[in-house]
């Protein structure tokens, strides 16, 4: 997608991205500019004058898989006196200052939004000009589309919005040329994403709501599969399920990050909706899409969380049924308001209460996978695998990066066509499958 302009030097850039999808999109627009720009991009390691780290900063775990990264970097950058090593992302908008005295090795760090600078480090001009598309660093049939950036919600634990600033919803035309782009460029499947999708719109003039956009974005030509994720339940419309039940390239997936269950844990969490609240939305949603599939992360271990309401969480879990569960320890993050509440549950608790959830989940994937067994789906290929006529590839409800895949035997097969298939069995949270001729 990205226009390269001649140039008397071409530096030859590596970029490692870390982290989320947003982070992922910043890191093809970034790409997409340095083209532009004249920069021979998606360079290996090997073969590169430029690496770039892009970071994660959001808890803990990732901050140090990114430093990790990082001085992985820089035993390359010190093979020769001639290679730069820079960093960007959300972990140097946290702690810029903390990462220059302990990795003095890096030649520049950059925030976010430091994308002009970059390319001025580089060594390359033009850049004040408009970005010029993106590299996509996804297969060619799928890509992200970022439709909003920041959040507003300030929930207890979470340092996003001190990151990525306020919730900005991006204009719906500018939003509506990008996904034409995507589509001509050959694009079937695209994953929405932002801090907030559902609040989508509310911080524009006219007002437009994330389903007005939904069912644009399903008429252009070219989508197969839409997927909306982060969903935040405390602002789901009746209009938003409503598009989910009457378009039918939007898939019957939703991402619905609950991050607990229990009424006082959610109020100090500060996530604004209610267990009840939570339950009603699902019933309502499973209601007017009977095929739905379901998708949610916990938070494991909140400050003075009790072992009275774990339990109770891992009772709803058992009725409530996901299809997909990511689960995470809770973090303490400097400048929270959770960072100061008392009740630190200890370490070892908190890891087995991790286990004891993962284990009610994968027993729930298990049966439900068994009964799928013999069913036919649709599914999308993404790649071939080591082994002779195996495949990667998803079905319609299983989302690219978080979820598990289908493993797909086949002849005649290729990255990007949608096939009929039979489910086999399944290994763990992967299902197995054969392409119907």
């Amino acid at each position: 997608m990205a226009k390269k302009r001649d140039t008397a030097w071409a530096p030859r850039v590596h970029l490692a991205s870390l982290g989320c999808a947003k982070n992922l999109v910043d890191s093809e627009r970034l790409l997409g500019r340095l083209a532009a720009a004249g920069a021979i991009v998606g360079a290996p390691i090997d073969e590169a004058d430029i690496a770039i780290v892009n970071t994660c900063g959001f808890i803990a775990p990732a901050r140090e898989e990114s430093v990790d990264t990082v001085r992985d970097y820089v035993a390359w950058r010190r093979e020769s006196p001639a290679r730069r090593l820079f960093v960007m992302g959300c972990l140097v908008v946290r702690s810029r200052d903390e990462l220059r005295a302990c990795i003095p090795e890096v030649d520049a760090f950059f925030g976010i939004d430091d994308h002009a600078a970059l390319v001025r480090a580089v060594g390359l001009g033009d850049t004040d000009a408009e970005e010029e598309g993106r590299f996509l660093l996804t297969p060619r049939h799928t890509a992200y589309l970022r439709i909003a950036d920041g959040c507003d919600n300030r929930c207890a634990y979470c340092t996003i919005p001190d990151i990525r600033g306020s919730f900005r919803s991006r204009p719906p035309d500018d939003i509506l040329r990008e996904a034409n782009d995507l589509a001509t460029f050959g694009v079937r499947e695209i994953n929405l994403i932002g801090q907030d999708t559902s609040l989508y719109g509310s911080d524009l003039a006219p007002r437009v709501g994330i389903h007005d956009l939904l069912r644009r974005l399903a008429s252009i030509q070219g989508f197969h599969w839409i997927r909306l994720l982060y969903v935040h339940p405390a602002h789901v419309t009746e209009e938003l399920i409503d598009t989910y039940a009457s378009v039918p390239n939007l898939v019957p997936y939703v991402d619905l990050p609950l991050q607990h269950l229990s009424d006082r844990i959610l109020e100090a969490m500060n996530r604004r909706v209610t267990q009840a609240d939570c339950l009603q939305l699902i019933a309502r949603w499973r209601a007017r899409v009977p095929d739905l599939s379901l998708r949610t992360t916990l938070i494991v271990g909140f400050p003075g969380e009790t072992e009275a309401e774990f339990a109770e969480l891992l009772a709803l879990v058992r009725d409530l049924r996901f299809d997909h569960l990511g689960a995470f320890a809770y973090s303490p993050e400097t400048g929270t308001p959770a960072a100061m509440l008392p009740g630190r549950i200890p370490d070892a608790a908190v890891e087995d209460r991790l286990r004891r959830l993962m284990e009610l989940q994968r027993e729930i994937v298990r049966q439900a996978n068994e009964a799928r067994v013999g069913s036919e789906v649709e599914v999308l290929v993404d790649r071939p695998t080591a082994r002779r006529s195996m495949w990667i590839a998803r079905t319609a409800t299983q989302a690219p990066d978080v979820d598990a895949v289908t493993q797909l035997r086949g002849r005649r097969l290729a990255a990007g066509k949608f096939v009929r298939a039979r489910i086999v069995g399944f290994e763990e949270y992967d299902l197995l499958a054969e392409a119907i001729s």
